[in-house]
């Protein structure tokens, strides 16, 4: 009697127990490894996916790849459709696969600059809407066609969503993914900001050379050009390499990179080039009698790399001297974004609303808050800067300083 009440709830439980009903096998999946969105001459949103072709993924010279070549040509495939909405386009397209589209992949979503320019609110509501998307994809920008940027063809790597985010990666411009970018958009005192994606020759194709290749036969490599300028969510500007390094400054966000000053003829003429080891900015709004201004801070410290200078630098006072002139040319990297963010574009890309909130809440609720579009423009930022030179490699003085001295 026991064993059959016991074979009865058995084989009541069967049913709840066969958790496999649903299951998706791996190839049934079409793996998206980033996703491109452009806006069309129609109106209408177009949606590239660049999905990874499982079979070409194997090691070099595996998977029919051909010993490694054209590995970037055949371990993707771009599709693309247009679409009323960014869900139309993607019905569209899961249309034309066999296998079920799998965001859970994509490291990269990339919008071309007309998509930016008209708002980019509601593809981001269609991602950060969607189970399988990954809030950690990096969000960049281009001025053409996002489309054009899927297509490229590596050359160190097999997919060209690698070669992106590596780029990305290095921390050469702004380093921002979906996540982020959404929280800037819902948060007051703040206005987003990217990086701009962009082909590039891969080799110089001009100045002195006279076998200079034809713009067609010209080999490019994507590269982190720039930043996306925004206010709200639409794209309202560029800045190029040397203004992004400003902003990187500004917002804390500088981990490396070479900083080169020119040093005058009185002192020796020449160029001086360091890296940056270590970086730190503070920012700390000020009101006092209902005037509102900002102090940045700014402290590095720097190892010189580089001295095609007459500046023997094992003296301090070289050194302090070297000091000053990377101060001065921090603080001129510095003023030059503020300029162009408080004056041409009008959007606070650094945050300070954030920190006005942070230090004085009330203040910014009762006053700043509303109208922080108009306060900041005429907002008075005070900026210091403090260079530390602490490493000078394993010589002193420049090798033109040691040759006259052994010709003596």
């Amino acid at each position: 009697m026991r064993t059959r009440i016991v074979w009865g709830l058995i084989l009541l439980m069967m049913p709840i127990l066969s958790g496999c009903w649903s299951r998706i096998e791996v190839n049934d999946l079409a793996f998206v490894t980033a996703a491109g969105i452009d806006k069309m001459e129609d109106g209408k949103i177009r949606l590239a996916l660049q999905v990874a072709i499982p079979r070409m993924l194997g090691a070099a010279g595996q998977g029919g790849i051909g010993g490694g070549k054209d590995i970037g040509a055949k371990a993707v495939w771009i599709v693309s459709e247009k679409g009323e909405t960014i869900l139309d386009a993607y019905r569209r397209l899961q249309e034309k696969l066999p296998r079920r589209i799998f965001f859970s992949h994509s490291a990269i979503i990339i919008f071309g600059e007309q998509m930016a320019r008209d708002g980019v609110s509601p593809v981001l509501d269609f991602f950060i809407r969607q189970r399988e998307a990954r809030m950690r994809s990096y969000i960049l920008f281009t001025k053409g066609e996002a489309v054009k940027i899927l297509k490229f063809i590596p050359k160190l790597e097999r997919i060209p969503a690698e070669i992106m985010r590596e780029e990305v990666k290095q921390h050469i411009g702004v380093r921002m993914n979906l996540k982020d970018f959404v929280h800037m958009l819902v948060t007051e005192g703040v206005e987003p900001i990217a990086a701009e994606m962009e082909l590039v020759p891969s080799s110089l194709t001009s100045g002195g050379d006279s076998k200079v290749p034809s713009p067609s036969n010209v080999e490019t490599n994507l590269s982190v050009k720039g930043s996306a300028i925004f206010k709200k969510d639409k794209l309202i500007g560029w800045m190029n390499d040397l203004e992004t390094r400003g902003v990187l400054w500004l917002r804390n966000e500088m981990k490396t990179g070479v900083v080169t000053v020119n040093i005058p003829k009185e002192k020796g003429n020449g160029k001086i080039s360091v890296l940056i080891l270590k970086a730190e900015t503070q920012i700390k709004p000020i009101l006092r009698d209902g005037e509102l201004s900002v102090e940045v801070k700014v402290r590095a410290e720097h190892e010189l790399y580089e001295n095609n200078s007459k500046l023997d630098v094992s003296d301090p006072k070289v050194i302090h001297f070297v000091e000053n002139k990377l101060e001065d040319d921090l603080k001129q990297r510095i003023q030059l974004v503020l300029d162009m963010a408080q004056k041409k574009f009008k959007s606070d890309i650094f945050g300070f609303g954030i920190a006005v909130e942070r230090r004085y809440p009330k203040e910014w609720k009762n006053k700043f808050k509303e109208h922080w579009e108009e306060e900041f423009p005429k907002l008075k930022v005070d900026t210091t800067a403090d260079v530390i030179v602490n490493r000078t490699g394993l010589t002193n003085k420049p090798l033109i300083l040691k040759e006259k001295e052994s010709e003596r």
